[in-house]
């Protein structure tokens, strides 16, 4: 089920297709899967690199614990190929508008040339094209585990893909 979300992300977002792969898409909701679970529980952000290892392998580094609204990856050890980033975005929180990226998390990936990868309280995955800001939901609202205490409030519609110039539009930047 996993690998055809995967493909499916692919097909429908064609233009973003090249800027990861089918192998790093299906890891990347494998451990959300694990990850987005523990954050909410917790209300803390889980953050990472996505790396290929000596051996070839897609994996993640040792992941780091943030705050409700942050976190800081540590560093990766030098034989692993960073491939992203990735993190989670804690519990709802009211006022709160995290069920989207935000302009740090793209502006961060931007600043160092790297992919990401965001899983929100509601169960979104979205990934982030580290050399243009584009970013795009891989699966949408309960494709991952989700906050029960999720309510959408005033924060409008969550479209399925943002520019970074629509994304400061919507914090009102």
């Amino acid at each position: 089920m996993r690998k055809m979300i995967a493909v499916v992300a692919l097909l429908v977002f064609p233009n973003m297709a090249s800027a990861q792969s089918a192998e790093e898409t299906e890891f990347m909701i494998a451990l959300m899967h694990s990850m987005n679970p523990a954050s909410i529980r917790n209300n803390r952000e889980i953050c990472g690199h996505v790396v290929r290892g000596p051996n070839g392998r897609i994996t993640s580094t040792k992941v780091s614990w943030g705050g409700e609204a942050s976190c800081a990856s540590l560093p990766v050890p030098p034989q692993y190929e960073v491939l992203s980033s990735w993190h989670t975005h804690a519990a709802w929180a009211p006022n709160y508008d995290n069920e989207v990226p935000s302009t740090v998390d793209v502006e961060g990936d931007l600043s160092r040339g790297i992919n990401g990868w965001v899983g929100t309280p509601g169960g979104r995955l979205w990934f982030i094209n580290g050399q243009t800001g584009d970013m795009y939901q891989v699966c949408e609202e309960d494709c991952l585990p989700a906050d029960p205490n999720l309510q959408m409030d005033g924060n409008g519609p969550v479209a399925k893909s943002y520019t970074l110039e629509e994304l400061y539009t919507r914090f009102g930047r």
